[in-house]
């Protein structure tokens, strides 16, 4: 090279500018391959070089720069909403064609709908007054168990005016254990309890502090105790009764617990050199190292009533289930129709099918607590007029940031809903539903039950949940052929 360099230092100034272009065009190539390598390896573990550029490189659109109440910027606008930065969210999108249309116009009506929707109704305040004295009233009945017993059928556990909620939920926080059992079957840990009276019951410890994110799938992590209690009080708020009766409770595990424990889950408690106990149960996931211990005296969790004898389960496939394959999409992720196929099948095949209403009954709740854990729905067994049964809320309220919008593919797809269920969803805008939900949960022994972020997320999510049934209505050519 130095050779080279000497020889044209002695050349006309043709030469020179020659080599400039011989030099320019060597960068040019070793340039090209450098890009053309750079983008494989990129292209093998995330998104294409060109869509992350355009991410470093492109001022926001005037559309990614709303805000919420927070005033947080929205850093993905797609398949996922989400108001902070997160390399896992970015890195990990997908195309599904199955939704994506149906998403764009949920975005295109969300502006207007945020406009119409931006004061509380002025019935909120009594619907909160009713639901609150249900609980704070109490004496009602001398037999809570036999009460919530009374109130279960198929198509409602607990009716829209429950006096005596209160004693109910008392007892379940407060009655003392008569014996504990391993919770068989099952992903989570658990607690089988058999109450004073004879009531039976799960406890779910806590794992997870309030302020604690969950990244990663929508499914990834423990159950979120906190999640089952704030769900049960939203059931109420939208007027689907179908949620087990759920209240946080307080336990000591060497008073409580393992003086009634069976031999099974007795030998999976230990204690710490601090002298904490511990136990860890049986499941799929239990193993000593994903163990719980309490504080010294008390371990805070929440206990779910047990359905009563006559009230049997059965469990159903849902249609909209996800493979949990990351490499393959299920067919509701790549087919726009999807729906149509559904609707093929009992029981989802009547004219205004309660089950395929019930479901996007359930796709509403489930999107407004981000449970994308549904893969499989219960109802009463032998009963056809059964409504679907929300049981295990727990993978909920895991990111108060991020909102995973196909789990409206129901309601996308499906473009239909109970005339109840939106005029309920109306009555909570506004910033309604979070105010309702705080004065609810305010009332639950483990009170604060869910942080100021995710309370304000709920008024977000619905938000988007109005924006999806307004592009149906455009779509479908009116309410007509949407609210049922």
């Amino acid at each position: 090279m130095r050779i080279v360099t000497s020889a044209l230092q002695h050349t006309a100034p043709r030469c020179k500018s020659m080599w400039w272009v011989q030099q320019a065009l060597v960068w040019l190539v070793l340039g090209a391959a450098f890009t053309a390598a750079l983008n494989f390896f990129l292209m093998s573990r995330g998104p294409p070089l060109a869509t992350i550029l355009s991410h470093l490189q492109s001022p926001p659109s005037s559309s990614s720069l709303e805000h919420h109440s927070l005033h947080q910027q929205v850093y993905l606008r797609g398949e996922v909403y989400a108001l902070r930065n997160s390399e896992y969210l970015n890195w990990n999108q997908k195309n599904r064609t199955g939704i994506t249309n149906a998403i764009h116009a949920l975005y295109d009506h969300l502006p207007g709908v945020k406009v119409r929707h931006r004061t509380p109704s002025p019935h909120l305040h009594s619907l909160i007054h009713t639901l609150r004295q249900d609980i704070t009233t109490r004496g009602v009945s001398s037999d809570p168990w036999d009460l919530a017993k009374k109130w279960a059928n198929p198509r409602s556990l607990v009716p829209g005016s429950a006096h005596g909620l209160g004693d109910v939920l008392g007892a379940l926080a407060t009655a003392p254990i008569i014996s504990s059992d391993v919770g068989h079957g099952g992903t989570q840990l658990k607690i089988f309890l058999l109450l004073k009276g004879g009531q039976r019951a799960v406890f779910k410890p806590i794992r997870y502090l309030r302020e604690e994110i969950i990244e990663g799938e929508i499914y990834d992590g423990a159950d979120r105790h906190n999640g089952e209690v704030a769900a049960f009080h939203l059931s109420r708020l939208l007027a689907l009764p179908t949620v087990p009766l759920a209240v946080g409770r307080w336990v000591s595990l060497r008073k409580h617990i393992l003086p009634v424990a069976s031999k099974e889950l007795a030998t999976t408690f230990f204690k710490m050199e601090g002298g904490e106990v511990c136990f860890y149960g049986v499941c799929y996931y239990c193993n000593k190292n994903e163990s719980v211990c309490d504080n010294g005296a008390t371990l805070e969790g929440v206990v779910t009533m047990w359905l009563p004898p006559h009230l049997p389960l059965t469990q159903l496939h849902h249609p909209w289930a996800r493979t949990y394959i990351r490499t393959k999409l299920a067919p509701w992720e790549e087919q726009p129709g999807y729906c149509e196929e559904v609707r093929q099948h009992v029981p989802y095949s009547w004219d205004k099918s309660p089950r395929l209403l019930d479901l996007m009954d359930a796709a509403v709740f489930d999107y407004l607590i981000q449970n994308g854990d549904r893969h499989h729905y219960s109802v009463i067994a032998g009963k056809l007029e059964s409504a679907v049964i929300l049981l295990d809320n727990g993978k909920s309220f895991g990111d108060a940031e991020v909102d995973h919008l196909d789990i409206l593919a129901p309601i996308l797809q499906c473009c239909r809903l109970r005339q109840t269920t939106y005029e309920r969803l109306l009555l909570l805008t506004g910033g309604g539903l979070s105010l309702a939900m705080q004065e609810l949960l305010n009332l639950d022994p483990l009170a604060p039950v869910l942080t100021r972020a995710h309370l304000l997320a709920l008024d977000r999510r619905l938000s988007h949940i109005l924006a999806a049934l307004s592009s149906c209505r455009e779509r479908l050519g009116g309410w007509h052929q949407v609210l049922f």
